[in-house]
């Protein structure tokens, strides 16, 4: 980590999981810790003026585990426990310091977990879902609509497209604004004062999932969320009897899938896994102005001069 007089440069990775872009910075590689990471979340996740992506993953030594994970949303908040994320970040783990290795088990927001590597598929074995409650009838400015609410590592809000047309009849799943209608759940007053994410299922005949997820934190449609993968496949389960393990569609195309098993008397779930590929994407030094919302220098050092010159050179032959 080198400093100039108004910037701080620091190599990080770009990666995602089933379409959650993610930027990932080893503090083990730093010269120095850095003590703003929500501000800096908010510098380099925004899609204009940083490198872009839903959240920031920060690896760091732990002193009875391999590593630790910190998680910042594109907002600064640490809200919550992210399943991609974590895949993610267990995949840094093997491919960089264990390589031999199958399983690893890490930390993050005080709870352990233990991710496995088998081929190009990640999975993380996540805590066990709480806080059902069943058809809460919500009043959407006027309107009522049924949905669940359950906690798997972040709050989740899960709603059936079929009860959603039984609000709005013309809805339909692939096109109708997200956003919009996520903003007013996330946040409603059922869910003060943290707010929640929020999840629209379409149930497939083959007992596969479609997923749509407004993701807080991020305030926006993302194009995959895990423990919203995992609230709408325990969710799909209790409310429409689909078997683990559950395949979950994702808007990126891309498919996860949930493994669980259910103790009907209590409704309540154990041995959650969440399984997904993850994708590698670049690796880069990024320059965090340190009095301005945004990443950037005002200068260049030598050494990235001279690699940008040669890298010229070569498409020019």
């Amino acid at each position: 980590m080198s400093i100039s007089d108004k910037s701080i440069s620091i190599p990080f990775l770009k990666l995602s999981g089933a379409g959650n872009d993610f930027i990932l910075i080893d503090e083990t590689r730093l010269d120095k810790g850095i003590r703003d990471y929500d501000e800096m979340a908010r510098k380099v996740c925004n899609r204009r003026l940083g490198i872009g992506a839903d959240g920031l993953l920060i690896y760091k030594t732990h002193d009875n585990k391999p590593f630790e994970m910190l998680y910042f949303n594109s907002d600064g908040s640490t809200g919550g426990m992210c399943g991609n994320g974590a895949r993610c970040i267990a995949a840094y783990y093997f491919s960089t310091y264990g390589k031999n290795e199958k399983e690893v088990q890490f930390t993050a927001f005080d709870n352990i977990y233990t991710a496995s590597i088998d081929g190009k598929y990640i999975t993380v074995q996540m805590i066990e879902p709480s806080h059902l409650i069943s058809n809460l009838s919500l009043n959407i400015d006027g309107n009522i609509l049924t949905c669940h609410f359950i906690h798997t590592g972040s709050p989740h809000v899960v709603v059936f497209i079929e009860d959603m047309r039984n609000t709005y009849p013309d809805i339909e799943f692939d096109t109708f604004n997200l956003r919009n209608l996520g903003k007013r759940i996330r946040n409603h007053e059922a869910f003060k004062p943290l707010g929640t994410n929020v999840n629209v299922v379409k149930p497939n005949a083959d007992g596969t999932i479609h997923m749509r997820t407004y993701e807080r934190g991020v305030e926006e449609e993302t194009l995959a969320c895990g423990t919203g993968a995992i609230a709408s496949a325990v969710l799909s389960n209790l409310k429409l009897g689909y078997h683990p393990p559950v395949t979950v569609h994702t808007q990126s195309g891309d498919m996860l899938t949930v493994n669980f098993s259910r103790q009907e008397k209590m409704n309540s779930f154990a041995g959650v896994t969440l399984t997904g590929s993850w994708l590698y994407h670049f690796n880069g030094i990024v320059y965090i102005d340190k009095e301005n919302q945004y990443t950037g220098s005002n200068y260049l050092s030598e050494n990235t001069i001279e690699k940008l010159h040669k890298l010229i050179c070569r498409q020019d032959r």
